[in-house]
Parts: structure tokens; sequence; C-alpha cells
């Protein structure tokens, strides 16, 4: 079993020991080298922390009820370079939490859908066009692709060929004249 619950500045210092253990799983996932992760000020911990805290973001984290520990996270903010729909971004589920038969990543991505339904009229996304599962995941939770792409950059390391790019995937969500439109 599992406990959901939004990040708080206090939090930094998991926030940064998870963040770290990602960059070590899955460096392209993160987006950056575990030397790169490691040279984050404490000041961009507490940051990253408080976004579960402030209106325009937020930052959700799965934790074990026996043991405390963190199994996955996924943070979201409105907006980005490509528009201003919410963006979801920082997602990590630790190994062993994976899966759909664990269904904390379901239950993460629940949290943030819900997060995101009164801020716009789409949730996107970037994933590795050479993450095949997450695609795949985001595929049955209702993502599509958007067409549009952009060069995957590894902050700490050289591009390689292998790394491929990103994909944008959107997913609806309800509209104003959708939710006035449904029964109570």
């Amino acid at each position: 079993m599992f406990t959901l619950r939004t990040t708080r500045e206090e939090d930094w210092p998991r926030v940064r020991e998870f963040r770290i253990e990602n960059a070590i799983d899955n460096p392209v996932s993160w987006t950056a080298t575990v030397e790169e992760t490691v040279l984050i000020p404490d000041d961009g911990w507490k940051m990253r922390a408080r976004r579960g805290e402030n209106p325009d973001t937020t930052s959700v984290v799965a934790t074990d009820d026996e043991s405390g520990r963190w199994l996955g996270m996924m943070n979201a903010q409105l907006g980005d370079e490509h528009g201003p729909e919410p963006v979801l971004t920082g997602v990590y589920v630790t190994p062993d939490a994976r899966g759909r038969e664990n269904g904390v990543t379901d239950a993460l991505l629940d949290s943030i859908v819900r997060w995101a339904d009164s801020r716009g009229s789409a949730l996107r996304l970037w994933v590795a066009e050479v993450s095949v599962p997450a695609r795949r995941f985001y595929a049955r939770r209702g993502f599509a692709p958007t067409g549009r792409t952009q060069e995957l950059r590894v902050r700490g390391r050289e591009p390689r060929s292998d790394d491929g790019g990103l994909v944008e995937m959107s997913l609806p969500l309800t509209t104003d004249a959708d939710r006035s439109a449904s029964p109570d």
C-alpha cells in the first residue's frame, strides 16, 4: 500500500535523494547525469520541493505506507515555451514500483490529471522516443503524439546517437463545457 501527497519545501533532502536515484537509474528520463544532479544547490532542491505548494505547479509523491520510502513522483506546471497548457514533468517511479499491478504510476498520473483538469483543455508531456514502456503507458492512458518533437539533451554529457529525441504527447482534459453538460 502507498499514500499520495504533495511535496513541501521541507521535503527537499528527499527530493534531492530521489532525483539522484532517478539520474542513476535513467539519466535520459531525468535529463541530467548524476554528476550534474549533485551540483544542484540546496536552493534549487527547495524550489523543486515547493512545487507541491504553488498554485501554478504541483509535485506529487507516492510513499510506501510501511517504510515511508518514496516509490514515485510526478510534477506538473502551467505552460512551457510551447504553450500555456499544463505540462507533466519530472516523472520517476522506482523500478520495483513500476507496472500496472502496483498502481503507483496510474495513481500519480490520476492526481496530476485532477490538478490539470481545471487549468487547461489538455495535459502535455515530452517523452523520450526510445522509452517505449513510457510511451505505451501514456498511450494506454489516452495521450496521443502531437507531431511535435525536439532534441533530447542530457546535461553533463555529449549527445549520443542512441538517445533519440523527445516526442510531445497530449491528453484532452474535461472542458468547462463538458462539465456543464454532464448530469450531476
